[in-house]
């Protein structure tokens, strides 16, 4: 892994994960060498494949022309719409409550005698590393941000593909309690501008902003690469972790494409 080249002539230029830099280990382990991937595999040759085959984070696509950048102003409600209650799921509970619920160490109580909105629980933040047991203390927090997001690619999407990236719950590190002061220090920040007060914390953070760019296929400006690759250098972040199998990818895009119609359930 290598920082980006500051002398590059256009400073506009952006980033994207090369998704098909596939582990060299793994491709070894297949006997297939360094060779292109075989186009044609046995079904039970295709999903061994998939699961030896991982996206190495660090190795990234340099494009060479100007970040694209949308022509209507962030809105957030206008973009990527609001916390969704699933009508499908017979509960009360919105995608907030769900996290708070799915997140908490302990059994939580809700308020108002129904099982609608979380009151007490036992949650850490990662971010600060603090533990929280009042729920009015927790903001959720996605890890890349809604306006970033929008900056990096998702303005190009239909607004149900944004809305359900607002509300996903197919990636456990997608949305994050944190506490109030702490998500809002980070704002719509990058790398380059924000990393957790909880310095042990950083390289998970970073490995699971690349993980989410990478699954949604976000893109990333210079000083975001930068910042990702000194965090993993000065932190010493096992660069081994910074790896997403082929399978878990794919499994990701389907849940995606499973679920592209959820926003929509809650205008029917």
């Amino acid at each position: 892994m290598a920082p980006p080249n500051r002398t590059d002539p256009v400073y506009s230029e952006y980033y994207t994960i090369d998704e098909n830099n596939f582990d060299a280990e793994a491709r070894k382990n297949m006997g297939w060498g360094f060779s292109d991937i075989p186009e044609q595999l046995s079904a039970d040759n295709f999903v061994r494949a998939a699961k030896m085959l991982v996206v190495n984070l660090l190795k990234w696509t340099l494009h060479n022309e100007t970040r694209p950048t949308p022509t209507d102003s962030y809105i957030r409600k206008l973009h990527f719409g609001r916390w969704i209650n699933d009508p499908t799921d017979d509960t009360c509970m919105n995608t907030r409550a769900k996290v708070l619920v799915r997140d908490s160490e302990d059994a939580v109580t809700f308020r108002n005698g129904k099982q609608c909105v979380v009151d007490m629980g036992k949650w850490q933040d990662p971010y600060s590393g603090q533990t929280l047991a009042n729920s009015r203390e927790i903001q959720i927090d996605h890890m890349i941000p809604l306006k970033h997001a929008y900056m990096a690619g998702a303005w190009q999407w239909d607004y149900k593909t944004r809305c359900l990236y607002a509300n996903y719950l197919g990636y456990r590190n997608h949305l994050i309690p944190a506490t109030v002061k702490e998500n809002t220090s980070k704002g719509a920040r990058a790398p380059n501008e924000y990393l957790p007060s909880n310095e042990s914390y950083r390289c998970q953070y970073v490995k699971d902003w690349l993980a989410i760019k990478l699954i949604w296929r976000l893109n990333m400006t210079q000083d975001e690469v930068e910042a990702v690759h000194s965090v993993v250098t000065n932190l010493n972040c096992k660069v081994s972790d910074f790896k997403v199998s082929q399978a878990d990818l794919n499994n990701q895009r389907q849940y995606i494409n499973d679920n592209i119609e959820y926003c929509m359930l809650n205008k029917r």
